[in-house]
C-alpha cells in the first residue's frame, strides 16, 4: 500500500460517509414501504473498473458486496458525463442483477474527463410485470415470464433524462408510479454521491483519492487472507436442500466442496443439481459472485470486525460453477426465487467450514426470507394496490456462546420488518398478530433463534397474497455440536367461513375478505448440548414465556416450579436429570428427521451422480428426467448408488427412444 495509514484511514471513513449516504437518501426519498421501512436497497462507490471498494456495513442489504459493475458498464457503450445506466437484467450484466425487480443504477463520476469512479445503487421496485403483482411467482418457467428485461441502457444522458425509457417502463409495470418514485431516488442518490466524490477530490487530490481505493481493496484483501488462511488446510464438503422445486416433491439440493490452501479458498459447485424449471436459480455467467459465499464473507468480517467492508475481501476466493448448475443457469431459465438458493448456500458454505473448524460457525437459521405481498382492488384507478407485508424471516442459528436471534437470521443482512401501523395505512389489511413464538427454538447449550407468528385478515374481496422464498417446511435447519435442528414453517389458512386449511409453499393466494392467514417461520438451529445450558438461562426463558415448563424439562433436563407467584429451579431433582445422563448423545449436526430419512435412500454419492449426469441433457428436459428418475426410486428403501442412478437414466432414455420410434 503507497497510501499514507493515517490519511487512509481518513479517506475510508470519507468514502463510508459518502456510501452511506447515498443510502439515506434512497431511505428518506423512496415511495415505497419495502424500500423506506424495510430496505430492500443498497448503495456504493466502484473504481473505474467496476469493483466495490466501499460498501455500506449498515444501510440497505449487505449481500451485493462482492458483484461487478464490469460487464454492465462494458453493455452499456461510451460514457459522457451526465449519463446514468439503469439494468435489471441477469443475463446481460453477469447476475449484477438478480432478478428482474432489483432494478440498478450506474453513474460514471468524470473529473477532468476521466472515470474516476461509479456511483451505484439498487432498490428492489413494487413491479415489472409478469405473471402476478410484484412480478415475482415460483412457478415462472422462463425469465420472460418475470417481468420487463432491462439491459443496461441510459436513462439519462449528457444530463438529460431519456423519456422513451421512462415511458416503456411506466407502461410495463402495474404500479410505474411507484417504481418512479424508487428510481428518481436512487437517481438522487448517484447524483449526491458524485457531490460528495468531487469534495473529496478537492480535498485530497484526484491522485490520492485513486490511490486510496486501490489501498482499500488492497487491505481488504490481505486481512481477508489471513483470516483465511487460520482455517485449517484442507477440503471438505457439505450439502443442504430447499424443500421442492413447485412443481413436485422433490428437493434441491445444493453441495459444494470448500478447499482452504494457506490464503486462498476455491468453492467448488459441481456437484449442485442442474437448474431447475422453476424459478430457483441464480444468474451468474460462470463468474464470482458473492451470493454463492455470503456466508464466507460474514465468516470473515466477524474474525476480523475492522477490515475495510468492500469487494477486496473476495479476492482470496475462487469459484467452479460448471454450466447448466443451479448456480450457471442457462438463458432463459427463471430467477425470481434466487434468494432461496442464496440463504441456502449461506448455510452450505459456513457447514463446510465447519467440517474443519467446527467451533467458529453457527448452526443453520431459519434459512427464508420469504417476502410476503398482498395486493388488492384499487377503486380510484380499477387497477390493483400492493404492498409487501413483511419480509418473513426467522430465527437465527446459535454460535459458541451465544443464543441464535430471535426472529432474525444472520442471512437476511440488514433487512427490516415493515412496521404494522405503516402497513395498515398503505394497504386494506388488518394484522392480528406478529410475534415470537415459544418452544421453538432448537435446544442447545445456546439456544437457535425462536421463530416468528403472523396473521393477518383480508379487508377486500378478491385479494391476492404472494409470498416468494418460503423454506424449510420439510427439512429443518440444523443443530451443531450436539444442539439440535431447529422447527420448521408452516402455513394455514383461515376461510371466512371459518374452514381451517394447510397449505403448501405459497405461490398465489387468492382470497375473500375475511380470510385469515397464519404464516409460521421456521427457528435456529441450536448449538452444543443442551443439558450443558445454564440453568439459570432456561429458569429465564420460562418466565418470558418463551418455553413451557414440560420443554425446560425433556430438552434441558431443568426442572421448574411456582412457588408463591415465582418460577423456581427444583435444584435437586435438576441435578439428578442431568447427572443420570438423559441427555441427547454427542453428534455433529442434528439435520432433523425428513432429511435422516431422505438422505437414508438418496445417498450423497447418487444425489452427486444424478446431479452431473443430467448436465448433459439439453436444458429444457433436465427437470424432467430429474422428477422421473425420483418417481422411477419411489418406493425404494435401500441406499442408492452411482451404478442404479445410471441404470434408470438408461432405462428412461430406452423408454423416450421407444416412444419416439
Amino acid at each position: 500500500m503507497r497510501t499514507d495509514p493515517a490519511k487512509l484511514e481518513m479517506m475510508r471513513s470519507y468514502f463510508n460517509a459518502i456510501a452511506s449516504g447515498m443510502g439515506h437518501v434512497i431511505e428518506r426519498t423512496s415511495f415505497t414501504t419495502f424500500v423506506k421501512e424495510s430496505a430492500d436497497f443498497a448503495t456504493a462507490l466502484a473504481t473505474p473498473s467496476g469493483d466495490f471498494f466501499v460498501y455500506p456495513k449498515t444501510v440497505g442489504v449487505t449481500i451485493f458486496l462482492g458483484l461487478s459493475l464490469k460487464k454492465a458498464i462494458e453493455e452499456s457503450g461510451p460514457m459522457q458525463p451526465g449519463d446514468i445506466i439503469i439494468t435489471n437484467d441477469p443475463y446481460t450484466t453477469d447476475g449484477l442483477a438478480t432478478h428482474l425487480p432489483d432494478v440498478h443504477i450506474i453513474k460514471p463520476i468524470f473529473v477532468d474527463g476521466e472515470i474516476v469512479s461509479y456511483a451505484w445503487s439498487f432498490v428492489h421496485v413494487s413491479d415489472v410485470g409478469g405473471l402476478v403483482p410484484s412480478s415475482i411467482s415460483p412457478t415462472a418457467t422462463d425469465v420472460h415470464q418475470e417481468g420487463l428485461r432491462i439491459p443496461p441502457v441510459k436513462i439519462y444522458e449528457d444530463g438529460k433524462e431519456n423519456q422513451v425509457v421512462r415511458t416503456f417502463l411506466r407502461a410495463n409495470s402495474r404500479a410505474g408510479h411507484l417504481n418512479d418514485g424508487d428510481i428518481n431516488a436512487m437517481i438522487a442518490a448517484v447524483n449526491t454521491a458524485e457531490i460528495r466524490l468531487k469534495e473529496m477530490i478537492g480535498k485530497f487530490g484526484i491522485n490520492e483519492v485513486k490511490q486510496g481505493m486501490m489501498d482499500l481493496l488492497k487491505q481488504a484483501e490481505v486481512r481477508a487472507g489471513k483470516v483465511i488462511e487460520a482455517i485449517p488446510d484442507g477440503t471438505s464438503e457439505f450439502a443442504d436442500y430447499l424443500d421442492d422445486d413447485m412443481i413436485s416433491d422433490v428437493p434441491i439440493r445444493l453441495k459444494i466442496k470448500l478447499t482452504v490452501k494457506g490464503k486462498r479458498l476455491t468453492l467448488d459447485f459441481s456437484e449442485c443439481d442442474p437448474q431447475v424449471k422453476t424459478a430457483f436459480n441464480l444468474v451468474t455467467n460462470g463468474q464470482k459472485h458473492s451470493f454463492l459465499y455470503q456466508g464466507l464473507i460474514n465468516y470473515i468480517i466477524s474474525q476480523d470486525p475492522f477490515i475495510p467492508i468492500n469487494g477486496g475481501i473476495t479476492y482470496p476466493i475462487e469459484v467452479i460453477s460448471p454450466k447448466g448448475t443451479l448456480v450457471h443457469p442457462e438463458y432463459p431459465a427463471s430467477v425470481g426465487i434466487r434468494h432461496s438458493i442464496t440463504m441456502r448456500l449461506y448455510n452450505v458454505v459456513l457447514g463446510a467450514i465447519g467440517k474443519l473448524l467446527p467451533e467458529a460457525v453457527p448452526a443453520a437459521g431459519a434459512g427464508q426470507s420469504a417476502i410476503v405481498v398482498l395486493s388488492v382492488p384499487d377503486n380510484q384507478t380499477g387497477g390493483r394496490k400492493m404492498s409487501v407485508v413483511e419480509p418473513l424471516g426467522g430465527g437465527g442459528g446459535a454460535q459458541n456462546g451465544t443464543d441464535g436471534v430471535d426472529g432474525i437470521d444472520h442471512s437476511s443482512g440488514f433487512l427490516k420488518n415493515t412496521p404494522i401501523e405503516s402497513l395498515e395505512q398503505h394497504i386494506d389489511i388488518h394484522v392480528h398478530r406478529y410475534e415470537l413464538l415459544p418452544n421453538t427454538g432448537g435446544a442447545g447449550e445456546n439456544r437457535g433463534g425462536h421463530a416468528i407468528g403472523l396473521e393477518f385478515e383480508m379487508l377486500k374481496p378478491e385479494s391476492m397474497v404472494t409470498a416468494r422464498g418460503m423454506e424449510r417446511m420439510k427439512f429443518q435447519p440444523w443443530g451443531l455440536m450436539s444442539g439440535r435442528a431447529g422447527a420448521i414453517g408452516e402455513v394455514k389458512l383461515v376461510t371466512a367461513r371459518g374452514e381451517k386449511q394447510d397449505q403448501p409453499k405459497i405461490d398465489v393466494l387468492r382470497l375473500e375478505k375475511g380470510d385469515i392467514v397464519q404464516l409460521t417461520s421456521p427457528s435456529g438451529g441450536g448449538w452444543g448440548n443442551p443439558f450443558a445450558r445454564e440453568k439459570e438461562k432456561v429458569l429465564h426463558e420460562v418466565e418470558a414465556g418463551l418455553l413451557s415448563e414440560e420443554r425446560a424439562l425433556q430438552q434441558y433436563g431443568v426442572k421448574v416450579y411456582v412457588d408463591q407467584n415465582e418460577w423456581k429451579i427444583d435444584e435437586e431433582q435438576t441435578n439428578q436429570l442431568r447427572e443420570k445422563g438423559n441427555h441427547p448423545a454427542h453428534m455433529m449436526w442434528d439435520v432433523g428427521e425428513h432429511r435422516e430419512a431422505y438422505e437414508k435412500v438418496w445417498t450423497d454419492e447418487a444425489s452427486s451422480e444424478l446431479a452431473v449426469l443430467l448436465r448433459s441433457y439439453p436444458a429444457n428436459e433436465r427437470t424432467h428426467y430429474k422428477h422421473a428418475v425420483h418417481q422411477y426410486f419411489s418406493h425404494r428403501n435401500e441406499p442408492l448408488t452411482k451404478k442404479d442412478i445410471i441404470q434408470a437414466l438408461r432405462h428412461l432414455d430406452g423408454q423416450k427412444g421407444g416412444n419416439e420410434s
